[in-house]
């Protein structure tokens, strides 16, 4: 389906939930950055997803319980619980603060005194289906639920961000322990203070447990609508790709204005799965642009299935890079009721501003879930891709070099050659080289700081000293390893291969390392398995926005064990060189005529982790080997400008890796200046002496010659400037 149909068909499911209560000392807006505070009121807001009687063929146990438990009959919301968090009760807010209480399944949860809920719906349709001309969303009041926990989730998230406290939610301002509060008066401290205890800083927790619990629950809401007379109906989404077609449906800063903001829509593609290799996937990556207030929207597929929930997105520490999730709906579906015991006893609650009694069941809270596979009741039939873009992926490779640094390789050969960066191994020689200040490594290393690797390295040595993974071997080797260049690291090379559902690490070494000006680097396994997938190369480039994809490790390190990550984009532009840059014999008088693709540069999202990853075209082919980021000049990466070398710049890697001809890389080796130039995002010299230009010069005389010396002094140092005030423009992060 095309993305207009599929918007077309979220709408119907899609919803703006706002809260609001009372906040006279403007506490709970310092916990949400978009927020409205006025008359000692705060209100937030968030999406979600709008269910009706007739939504689902099949309704989960979890929400067939809270209909029960509530004796409900309206449609439900499901949204994220942080929307609700800050306005309720001080005992339930303490409970979510607990570390080691076990997953939360709140059904009882109450609000403080006058806080609100409000679900904006989409107006009425006529008969035939069709929005009506004079149909306008309308505030619906709305009765919270339940807040529970997703175990598969949160277990999921937990695995990725590992023990440490190296990620933060977004979204949020500064946390209560933040050493601003020395600013404020001595009455609001103390109220800060009497928050911060009672449980209010949740996202902002040093606790991993808490933060992927935080980011994964899910809150249920109760709205008094009828049933739609179409009676439209959502199909889940079973099984989702690595760069396949995802929407989001969400109103990002609609507590501002729900009028402008209202049901937008994302656009993106599925960066990866968690857990990685399962059929019964809990967590999405996302590469999608997300704003504040969209987290709670419904997530769709290509075919416009329901695929999940989207949550906050994350960061490490320090960084500017975000990672967008989504709880995959299965996740939820699959939330265990069966350990519910007892019945609470009456207590009030509000829907919107009327009164309203419950009879809830009680929870057992000293029940601790443990770690139990959650299982999807409805099995999925799972299939293996055969698509062009699978193949790719599988070409890709997890490369950790030494203790503190990662990076991505590409499978040449059935020998187990893997061509990566070079600045992997050599991050002295392969540094900021640009008098831009503009050209930042997408790879991590221990010995560089404030850069894109510091970012990475940071995230590993919090993450403990012990070993990455016992390396694996294999005795049924395929193909004759490459002896090498006698290249000698000290420090160890271990590379990760993702063979289906197994990840499996093999020791490997440096057989060369470019002296050229291209940051290009081969790796050969020791021991080399029979499953190695070799990536097929493209040495015509496609043209300027043609569609691409980006695949890499980045981000999350190998201790998360997580497969390659895969992002769009389009090809935004291409640098080409007049004659060639590499000559083969007889090809010389030939290569002269024509000029060659030198730099990439893509719109795809590429972050810390991708260097030496694939650039791969629509057909699954590769076009380029991923090397750098931009970044502003206070340090500020942005990940969708980045640059790659072409296939056509690498063809004399692709010839050594098919004839072990080391005459090949020899070329790579040779100094150029004009390329180097390229890649130091130095703008080349355009006024080129003409070969008759000193005898012409002679001609005119002394006097001439000066006049041009002068003309083009002053034209360097125009340049010069122009350098400098592009080095002092403060461009806006995209991040």
């Amino acid at each position: 389906m095309e993305a207009s149909e599929i918007a077309k068909f979220a709408r119907n499911f899609s919803v703006m939930v706002r809260v609001q209560g009372p906040d006279p000392k403007g506490l709970k807006m310092r916990r949400d950055a978009f927020h409205l505070h006025r008359s000692g009121k705060t209100t937030i807001s968030a999406s979600g997803l709008l269910l009706r009687s007739s939504s689902l063929s099949h309704i989960p146990r979890v929400i067939e319980h809270i209909l029960n438990i509530h004796q409900f009959s309206g449609a439900v919301v499901v949204t994220v619980a942080s929307v609700v968090q800050p306005f309720l009760i001080a005992e339930h807010r303490y409970k979510l603060t607990q570390p080691h209480a076990g997953y939360v399944l709140e059904f009882s949860p109450r609000l403080i005194h006058d806080a609100c809920i409000d679900v904006l719906v989409e107006g009425n349709k006529t008969d035939n289906g069709h929005q009506e001309p004079d149909a306008t969303p309308e505030w619906v009041p709305a009765k919270l639920l339940a807040l529970v926990d997703v175990p598969a989730a949160s277990d999921a998230l937990l695995s990725l961000v590992g023990g440490q406290s190296i990620f933060e939610a977004l979204w949020s301002l500064a946390p209560f322990s933040s050493p601003h509060t020395s600013e404020l008066d001595g009455s609001e401290r103390k109220g800060r203070n009497d928050e911060s205890r009672e449980g209010v800083a949740l996202e902002e927790s040093n606790s991993p447990i808490l933060l992927a619990k935080s980011i994964t629950r899910i809150a249920f809401l109760g709205i008094p609508i009828s049933d739609n007379k179409d009676g439209l109906c959502i199909n889940i989404s079973q099984h989702q790709n690595r760069g396949d077609l995802i929407i989001v449906m969400g109103s990002p800063f609609g507590v501002l204005s729900p009028m402008h903001f209202y049901n937008s829509i994302s656009v993106g593609s599925l960066a990866n799965c968690c857990p990685s290799g399962s059929d019964h996937r809990s967590l999405l990556v996302a590469d999608i642009r997300c704003l504040p207030g969209m987290e709670g929207g419904p997530v769709f597929d290509r075919h416009a299935s329901l695929a999940g929930i989207l949550t906050k997105p994350l960061r490490q520490k320090g960084s500017n890079a975000e990672i967008q999730f989504a709880v995959t709906w299965n996740a939820i579906a699959s939330i265990d009721t069966k350990n519910l015991l007892g019945t609470q006893s009456i207590h009030v609650g509000v829907i919107g501003r009327t009164k309203y009694n419950n009879d809830v069941a009680s929870l057992d809270e000293s029940c601790d879930h443990g770690s139990p596979k959650y299982l999807i009741r409805r099995p999925v039939i799972f299939s293996r891709s055969t698509s062009s873009l699978e193949k790719a992926i599988s070409s890709v490779v997890l490369i950790a070099v030494g203790e503190g640094s990662w990076a991505s390789g590409i499978v040449l050969n059935k020998s187990g050659l893997i061509l990566t960066n070079a600045h992997t191994l050599e991050p002295w020689r392969f540094g900021r080289t640009s008098q831009l200040g503009m050209l930042e490594k997408a790879s991590s290393h221990a010995e560089l700081e404030a850069s894109l690797g510091q970012q990475e390295n940071s995230a590993e040595k919090e993450t403990g000293t012990h070993p990455l993974v016992r390396l694996g071997s294999s005795t049924s080797g395929h193909g004759k390893p490459f002896s090498g260049f006698g290249y000698q690291s000290s420090r160890r090379i271990s590379i990760r291969l993702d063979f289906m559902e197994q990840k499996k690490w093999y020791s490997a070494q440096a057989v060369y390392v470019s002296k050229g000006p291209l940051d290009i680097a081969l790796l050969q396994l020791e021991s080399v398995p029979p499953q190695l997938s070799p990536i097929q190369p493209q040495l015509v480039c496609p043209a300027k926005g043609s569609i691409v994809y980006v695949i890499g490790h980045s981000l999350l390190g190998p201790r998360s064990n997580v497969s390659s990550s895969v992002s769009s984009g389009v090809v935004s532009n291409i640098v080409m060189i007049p004659g060639p840059i590499h000559t083969f014999g007889s090809c010389k008088a030939e290569a002269r005529k024509i000029s060659l693709p030198v730099m990439l540069q893509t719109t795809a999202a590429v972050h810390p982790g991708a260097s030496g990853g694939a650039v791969i075209s629509s057909n699954g082919h590769m076009i380029g080997l991923v090397t750098s980021n931009a970044r502003h000049g206070g340090g500020t990466i942005i990940p969708h400008l980045n640059f790659s070398i072409p296939c056509a710049a690498l063809e004399p890697v692709f010839k050594f890796s098919d004839t072990q001809d080391a005459s090949m890389l020899e070329i790579l080796d040779k100094p150029n200046e004009l390329l180097s130039s390229v890649w130091a995002l130095v703008p080349t010299n355009s006024r080129k002496q003409q070969p008759d230009l000193e005898s012409k010069n002679y001609r005119e005389g002394k006097g001439s010659r000066f006049s041009q010396f002068l003309a083009e002094q002053n034209a360097e140092i125009a340049s010069l400037k122009e350098l400098n005030n592009f080095k002092k423009l403060s461009i806006p992060s995209k991040i």
